[in-house]
């Protein structure tokens, strides 16, 4: 069984959208963890560079539409969770 949650990442006062970005991913990738990083997993991003990348799409985002955002929602992270079976046998 599974569980699923997907979280809202919010920009902190008194720092930059790249500086926030790093501090959430950082935290989410934590080696304590998530078993020295084996639990981290991507898509369409690499888990390295994940905050530089956010940061590029959201400035191409803006370059190609003009808008800017409205909220301070800067990512969404998804995480799931799994029984261990065998911690429970």
């Amino acid at each position: 069984m599974a569980a699923t949650r997907i979280i809202k990442m919010h920009i902190n006062k008194g720092k930059t959208v790249a500086q926030c970005l790093a501090d959430r991913t950082d935290y989410a990738k934590n080696p304590d963890k998530t078993d020295n990083g084996q639990l981290v997993s991507s898509y369409e991003c690499n888990p390295d560079t994940v905050d530089a990348e956010f940061a590029l799409s959201k400035r191409e985002y803006f370059q190609i539409t003009g808008r800017t955002q409205e909220n301070d929602i800067i990512a969404y992270q998804v995480r799931q969770s799994f029984v261990n079976r065998l911690a429970n046998s």
